[in-house]
């Protein structure tokens, strides 16, 4: 008797769009509930993440009632996890197991009982997980098999669980099986089948199980995967194989293994997560490595196997050193859990809960991290999570009209951060990174104007400069992580890099051919050494002083900014620039960048607003750009959102602007992503006399 353990997870992020995840559910969701509830000898382990639940639950309870009908008959097995599908080891021990109890009352509350196991969010283990598992009331988990093959285990030795432990937790493993993640359901039933009786013909020395935990978008909502698992029937024909083959083919839930098979082994996993996390955590260039070292791997056969088993690559914990905006964005989530339990005692424990469940919804992996799937280069994801951030933060720490000033290593980077905060507005500056503005929140919308992101370099690049026209895929479905497709053409054109990580009041000198193109493609000159350079810092009755003294134009110059709230949405940045080797000719300029993005991206409702007009044609949007003169006041609106912001300078100045756009790789394909507008006020550098130059920006954040 050969037992099938079937695992599907179903997941939807925080702040996606509920279009997307109708179309999800009509697609893949319920049509699969509805199949195999129509046959009841299958059984199945079934993860919904706790924000896709809650989801289901209000607009679609016919889901709830028959999912709850197949648990109360033993068909399904409900797993539970991290309510809003967290990486439980990057966030603190007390979030963890609140965010898995909290799950685990809910799948109670609505099926009448406790989850035994948990799904691990893009499995990513650390060998921690046994403690936090066991004090979260569970007892078992599924990972890959090649988590096992790391630890030293042969594919063969695994057809069933194992035990391992933390500090004397114990809980129990299972491996998923990779054959069937890529056979399932990929390929033609009879292939299942066949693999199958392998199994049956005694193929694993350690069991008899194969393992199937997998994502349930499989099932649908990839791209080709509807038509060929409903339309053409690969489902119907996959449990028809099944059904008919009961005689030796045993369905089981996880649970039901647990209760009536003993361990087949105790080992201890090392920290990782499926192969493909490896490569895409690492650095674009090492990522390029591994991937040419995989592919040579695979070409030398079984040794190649041999070989292919002890190769990894980056860690989940990669990505916050991959890309500053991850990390920074990590950072500001602890500091916001540290908050909302330092203000514990202090809150209602209504207004608690709002602030902890707000907190919880932020730290839903997604938008931390970026593979084949959108991730962080999802503009709404990162915006979703800074809006829970910003709301729970203003839960606890309310503000007034006076700024709140107070210096942090927030990032941990060895350097601290500033802060100045009012009821309306949070700005947080880097005095080490240039002085710069690294996030700028409207806390009143609970949006952070500063969520660009900068344009890096990815491995998958390569793919699209070299793509072939003929992909040459078999019959059936095609995995997501074959997919080599553009959604528009020309995107190559568009694969351009920041030497630095994108802020606001960021301090250039540039020479006097400088251009448009030369900013837009990054391929600029610096003339000072003040762009992202460490500022010394002063905080002094209510004002921030951020300077620099350096060489600017073969010179010795001074540039000074001073940051004043004059009110409670809006501060004003004075600067001072001056030379300190006596006066001097300068052909060039000196320019201050911001980069802003507001919720709506460059949607229709976002606009730029002008003093003077600079486009009498209507080419406002924030997908547009160009270089206009004797610009003194810009706002930047977005209608839908409600969310305004608007820049007034003391004298006029010439403004470069320009949408950013990145090239990523997603679901469907290769895709170009807004991800702000970039914005570059530019003077003239011929003022190096004695006095210096002087130039002011007010800044307003409006509530439309």
């Amino acid at each position: 008797m050969t037992y099938f353990v079937f695992c599907v997870h179903n997941h939807q992020p925080v702040g996606n769009f509920d279009h997307v995840i109708e179309d999800a559910y009509q697609s893949s969701y319920w049509p699969f509930l509805v199949s195999i509830s129509k046959r009841p000898a299958i059984k199945l382990s079934l993860h919904n993440t706790g924000f896709l639940l809650d989801w289901i639950a209000e607009k679609h309870p016919e889901y709830i009632a028959l999912l709850k009908t197949m648990v109360q008959r033993g068909q399904v097995e409900i797993v539970g996890g991290g309510y809003y599908e967290p990486v439980l080891s990057v966030i603190p021990e007390e979030d963890r197991i609140r965010q898995v109890v909290m799950f685990s009352d809910r799948i109670e509350e609505l099926f009448g009982k406790r989850p035994r196991g948990i799904w691990l969010a893009e499995r990513v283990w650390e060998p921690t997980h046994p403690s936090i598992i066991r004090k979260a009331g569970l007892e078992y988990l599924v990972v890959d098999d090649y988590h096992f093959l790391k630890a030293g285990l042969r594919k063969d030795q695994l057809g069933g669980y194992y035990t391992t432990e933390d500090q004397g937790n114990l809980i129990k493993i299972f491996p998923g099986n990779e054959a069937l993640r890529y056979l399932v359901p990929f390929k033609g039933v009879e292939e299942f089948e066949a693999y199958m009786k392998s199994i049956d013909n005694g193929s694993f020395t350690r069991g008899s199980a194969a393992i199937y935990g997998d994502d349930g978008e499989k099932f649908g909502v990839w791209p080709g995967t509807s038509k060929w698992v409903f339309e053409e029937g690969w489902l119907e024909k996959f449990f028809d194989m099944i059904d008919k083959n009961l005689d030796w083919i045993k369905p089981s839930t996880l649970g039901e293994f647990l209760d009536h098979e003993e361990p087949v082994g105790h080992t201890y996993l090392p920290n990782t997560s499926y192969m493909e996390m490896g490569e895409w955590s690492l650095p674009a260039d090492a990522a390029r490595d591994y991937i040419d070292l995989i592919e040579e791997v695979n070409g030398w056969g079984e040794s190649g196997e041999r070989v292919k088993r002890f190769l990894q690559g980056g860690t989940w914990r990669n990505f916050l050193a991959k890309y500053p905006e991850a990390n920074w964005m990590h950072k500001r989530m602890l500091m916001v859990s540290r908050e909302v339990k330092k203000r514990r005692q202090l809150c209602s424990d209504k207004t608690q809960d709002a602030a902890e469940r707000l907190l919880y919804q932020a730290q839903c992996n997604d938008a931390y991290w970026h593979g084949v799937f959108g991730g962080l280069y999802l503009p709404h994801l990162r915006t979703k999570v800074y809006e829970c951030l910003i709301h729970a933060e203003k839960i606890v720490a309310p503000g007034s009209d006076f700024p709140e000033i107070f210096s942090s290593d927030l990032d941990a980077d060895y350097h601290e951060e500033t802060v100045m905060r009012t009821g309306d507005v949070s700005l947080f500056f880097s005095p080490f990174n240039g002085g710069t503005l690294v996030e700028f929140d409207c806390r009143r919308k609970g949006v952070n104007l500063s969520n660009t992101l900068t344009r890096w370099p990815e491995a998958y690049h390569r793919k699209l400069i070299e793509r072939s026209k003929h992909e040459g895929i078999e019959a059936g479905a095609k995995s997501i992580h074959d997919i080599v497709k553009v959604k528009e053409e020309g995107l190559e054109n568009y694969l351009k890099y920041d030497a630095k990580r994108r802020a606001s009041l960021v301090d250039h000198f540039f020479p006097e051919d400088f251009t448009f193109e030369d900013f837009y493609s990054g391929s600029y000159k610096e003339e000072g050494s003040f762009s992202h350079q460490r500022y010394e810092k002063e905080v002094k009755d209510g004002c921030l002083t951020l300077s620099r003294k350096a060489q600017a134009f073969g010179k010795d110059v001074s540039v000074r900014k001073s940051i004043v709230f004059e009110s409670a949405d809006t501060f004003k940045v004075d600067y001072h620039v001056r030379s300190l080797s006596g006066a001097f000719e300068a052909k060039g300029f000196f320019g201050v960048e911001f980069n802003f993005l507001l919720p709506c991206c460059d949607g229709p409702v976002c606009k730029y607003e002008a003093k003077p007009v600079f486009d009498p044609d209507g080419n406002i949007g924030f997908g547009s750009a160009g270089e206009v003169k004797g610009i003194t006041e810009l706002s930047l609106i977005d209608e839908y959102t409600g969310v305004e912001a608007v820049i007034k300078l003391d004298g006029p100045a010439a403004l470069l602007r320009h949408p950013i756009y990145t090239v990523s790789l997603s679901e469907g394909g290769f895709e170009k992503i807004f991800q702000g507008s970039c914005l570059l006020f530019l003077f003239p550098a011929a003022f190096f006399r004695e006095g210096g130059f002087k130039t002011s920006f007010t800044v307003t954040t409006r509530a439309l």
